[in-house]
């Protein structure tokens, strides 16, 4: 007898203050994984207080429908809150405030939709949003490798929050720890040729995926730490951070 697969269900959080658009979003999810024949599992929450209180570190979603109008605290703090511990979780903003599109986009927006939105461009953003879910969970991780106190050592790259020459040497700020070993900004910036990394200033190279927030004098890590923003970096890292997260 062949064994019958089970497929989990797709889980998907609705924050959204109004009770009768938050009804309406829920009907028009179940009614598109209901004609895929996909399971799904849908929360709903009134307020960003409502749903950090149940999901105070990670939330279990694939998908967050939020609405940036809300009470106390508005959506889109409420997406830079999450992102500083989830950058991998989809957003995708429903709102009436069109002014706010290029902001929600630096925040980690996946989609902003307009309210009044038809049907068929949330379906379609659910539709992107498993495609791209389905493409990074097929793409290898990329490393990068250097040689430690005689080791080589292989270090992912999303856990690389910066570099920094100081005289002869290099230090790699990661997530959990330091490296250093001697070598110069000019060969690590040939080796580190890569989209994902950009100067803040003549002797720090930073990881775009690990910055939350650039200003004209300090650019501000995940991490909690910061470091000073030159002149002559500023344009080509804010510039830089936009289009990664645009």
């Amino acid at each position: 007898m062949l064994k019958q697969t089970t497929h989990k269900p797709v889980r998907i959080g609705i924050c959204e203050d109004d009770s009768t658009q938050l009804q309406c979003l829920q009907h028009e999810v179940l009614q598109y994984y209901n004609e895929k024949g996909s399971p799904v599992n849908i929360e709903q929450f009134q307020s960003a207080e409502e749903l950090l209180f149940k999901y105070p570190e990670a939330l279990p979603f694939q998908c967050l429908l939020l609405d940036i109008g809300l009470k106390e605290m508005d959506g889109m703090e409420l997406a830079r809150h999450i992102h500083k511990h989830d950058k991998s979780l989809v957003i995708i903003f429903i709102t009436g405030y069109k002014e706010y599109v290029f902001e929600g986009y630096i925040a980690g927006a996946f989609r902003y939709l307009l309210k009044p939105y038809q049907k068929h461009n949330l379906w379609e953003a659910l539709s992107s949003m498993e495609k791209e879910k389905l493409d990074f969970g097929n793409k290898p991780e990329d490393y990068i490798g250097f040689y430690y106190l005689g080791d080589y050592i292989k270090l992912k790259k999303s856990d690389i929050i910066y570099a920094q020459v100081k005289g002869h040497y290099i230090y790699i700020k990661t997530k959990k720890q330091e490296y250093s070993y001697k070598g110069s900004m000019k060969k690590l910036k040939e080796q580190w040729n890569d989209s994902c990394f950009c100067m803040v200033n003549r002797s720090v190279l930073a990881n775009i995926q690990n910055i939350d927030k650039i200003t004209k004098t300090e650019c501000f890590f995940s991490c909690q730490t910061s470091c000073p923003v030159s002149r002559s970096c500023y344009q080509a890292l804010n510039q830089a951070f936009v289009k990664y997260y645009f």
